[in-house]
């Protein structure tokens, strides 16, 4: 049994096994702050996904959902601030940053900026994810789209002698889009690290170095 107290805690009475009982009492943390909690702290995918369903997604009222404070929505590169840049699909930005260019010291400082976004841009358009927007929450994408998403990051980071295993990297993929990935693939392998990909597309499986048939 338990009821409440005036300073906000909550007393449990418990009951032994020969009659006599005690109680503990502990303060009340709140429905949303207990919500929250579990939420952050579980390593149980499926309480993460019941506590999802009490989630809703709202525009911001001050930042219109740019989710950028005031200082950095009025900075401005060649005319384009930062929400609008983040708005435009990877090819769109990509082509941007390439034809950018920003004269005396301010071309000095963002050339190494400029020459990191254009890479990492880059390796969105090798995996086929040109037609995606910076502002694209990850929650919206598909299995193969977050799956290509990290091979890009991984691809930017330089790791050797890491292994990669793969899911159906292709899915979403048109066939014309299914080189650029499969060349990402190789030079990732070149690079000195492992991918296993499971895979039903012929393509891929073609370029493997060795071929493992599991199933009818």
């Amino acid at each position: 049994q338990f009821y409440w107290c005036v300073e906000g805690e909550v007393f449990f009475q418990y009951k032994n096994e020969d009659g006599s009982s005690f109680t503990k009492n502990n303060k009340f943390e709140g429905i949303i702050p207990n919500m929250e909690r579990r939420y952050r702290d579980t390593e149980s995918e499926f309480v993460r996904e019941e506590m999802r369903k009490y989630i809703s997604a709202r525009t911001c009222e001050t930042c219109q959902g740019a989710r950028l404070n005031q200082a950095a929505r009025h900075v401005f590169v060649a005319d384009e601030n930062l929400p609008s840049i983040a708005s435009w699909a990877v090819d769109k930005a990509l082509a941007f940053f390439q034809k950018l260019h920003l004269p005396g010291y301010r071309g000095e400082i963002a050339v190494k900026i400029v020459r990191e976004l254009t890479s990492r841009l880059g390796f969105l358009v090798d995996v086929g994810l040109e037609y995606l927007s910076l502002e694209r929450s990850a929650d919206t994408l598909s299995g193969g789209e977050a799956q290509r998403i990290r091979l890009a990051s991984q691809i930017g980071s330089h790791l050797v002698g890491a292994l990669y295993v793969l899911d159906e990297p292709t899915i979403g993929l048109h066939s014309r889009d299914n080189d650029r990935l499969i060349k990402t693939l190789i030079d990732l392998r070149d690079m000195g690290n492992t991918i296993l990909v499971v895979e039903h597309d012929e393509d891929t499986i073609r370029r493997a170095d060795h071929i493992i048939d599991i199933g009818p």
